[in-house]
């Protein structure tokens, strides 16, 4: 495990737990709350009784006083379904420090944080598509298999976030929290990936991968630029206006995905792969809400 994460970071790992802004409808006993009508840990509220509702929460005292039918509402500690997906397009091969091994780094810390707090952690390679995929593990035991799942993953392909959130959430998934880590340089852009995503009802948490070589590139003046997914190319004479168009080009994509997550209520997180990882994962994501 200590060629990903040290073992000193997982100890401080140990004292976070991922955060949900609603109830979630996991099945088995966790750290998260679900609101139920049945009997649970906490009593939270009341609501008129409908046809089909369980009778044995019915408030019998409220009954004699006021003549009314009365449900009593609790909340149980339930799991999160936790759906991490990694880009494992060609592009997130590029930087030094490399996208992808950042991007392993974070879905590891992450996977990590839930496995010990009992959460269902499933875990998704994605470029084109659905690559490869680690169905739903819960508890501390299950850290081995995660690791050697991102070991094994490599940049490779092109990249359609659309056709992978469809194909994944195409089957019936529960409700639950979805972290995408990707560099979302996807010819489609990113917005009708997400719409994928609203309409089947998920929180999400967008992880944007950036390396240095992304906000700056380094190039001369007459360079042949190449697509590293789909290998076309093109010879161009670079200029400083030319380059600060670029600059501000990136930036104005970077702001549009944060803008399209914050207005959606969705956690967001520029990645700079040469930031201090350990800072991004105990500071930057404390102050976003994704852990506590």
């Amino acid at each position: 495990m200590s060629e990903i994460l040290s073992e000193e970071f997982l100890r401080q790992l140990e004292h976070l737990a991922l955060v949900t802004r609603r109830p979630v409808a996991g099945h088995l006993r966790g750290h998260h709350r679900s609101r139920r009508t049945g009997v649970g840990m906490i009593f939270t509220d009341y609501r008129p009784y409908s046809p089909g509702d369980d009778t044995r929460n019915l408030d019998w005292g409220t009954y004699m006083r006021l003549d009314r039918l009365i449900l009593r509402l609790f909340e149980e500690e339930a799991d999160l379904p936790i759906y991490i997906f990694l880009d494992t397009s060609k592009s997130m091969g590029v930087g030094e420090p490399g996208k992808l091994e950042f991007a392993r780094r974070f879905a590891a810390a992450l996977a990590y944080v839930s496995l010990i707090n009992h959460d269902r952690v499933s875990m998704v390679a994605f470029a084109d598509g659905v690559l490869s995929e680690m169905p739903a593990r819960r508890g501390k035991n299950q850290m081995w298999r995660t690791l050697h799942f991102l070991e094994r993953l490599n940049p490779d392909g092109e990249t359609s976030l659309q056709n992978a959130f469809r194909t994944f959430f195409g089957a019936r998934r529960t409700r639950g929290l979805v972290i995408i880590a990707s560099d979302f340089l996807d010819r489609a852009g990113f917005e009708p990936a997400f719409q994928v995503i609203r309409q089947f009802g998920h929180e999400v948490f967008a992880a944007h991968v950036v390396s240095p070589e992304d906000r700056e590139p380094p190039f001369g003046d007459d360079v042949i630029l190449v697509d590293t997914e789909d290998g076309t190319s093109v010879k161009a004479h670079l200029t400083p206006e030319l380059l600060e168009t670029y600059r501000t080009g990136f930036a104005q994509y970077c702001a549009g995905i944060e803008s399209f997550c914050r207005s959606h209520g969705w956690g967001y997180l520029r990645a700079d792969t040469d930031s201090n990882f350990e800072h991004l994962m105990l500071r930057a994501l404390r102050h976003e809400g994704l852990l506590r």
